[in-house]
């Protein structure tokens, strides 16, 4: 037990595993759709999601803003190829998580464990037995081609 303490002790004040990360990306804009509106029909919640083209495997992210967000995102039509940035921070859990601190012009108010923000990541494979492909198989966890390419996925 006390090598486990040292280890994370090491790895806070060594490696600061508690430290904030800022990445830039590039993802298309797959769907963005008005959640609630004003009394005037203005948008005050909408939902986007996007799609991480440079990232290996299936990387998408759903991003839920507010009304300044809405106003700005709809500039944007879906298909468009938008920068990012990305914050990248050690949870209180135990484990790195990210979150989107802008989309093109946009800038977004991270707000964790807001509803409608998430990620889904994952990548699939073919299972194959006797040569003949029977299913696939699934793995939701950053896997190290995934890290490589997109670090803010990492969660250790």
């Amino acid at each position: 037990m006390s090598r486990a303490i040292v280890a994370v002790t090491a790895c806070a004040l060594l490696f600061g595993c508690s430290q904030t990360s800022r990445y830039e990306s590039v993802c298309q804009l797959i769907r963005r759709e008005v959640v609630e509106e004003d009394a005037d029909g203005r948008p005050t919640i909408v939902d986007v999601e996007l799609e991480w083209d440079p990232c290996p495997g299936d990387q998408f992210q759903a991003v839920r803003g507010g009304a300044e967000f809405a106003a700005c995102m709809a500039q944007y039509e879906v298909g468009d190829a938008l920068p990012v940035v990305v914050r990248h921070w050690w949870d209180s859990r135990g484990y790195y998580v990210w979150d989107i601190e802008s989309v093109g012009a946009c800038a977004h108010a991270i707000e964790p464990g807001t509803e409608g923000s998430f990620e889904k990541s994952q990548e699939c494979h073919d299972t194959i037995r006797q040569g003949v492909v029977v299913g696939f198989e699934c793995n939701r966890q950053p896997f190290e081609d995934l890290v490589a390419v997109c670090p803010w996925m990492a969660r250790e």
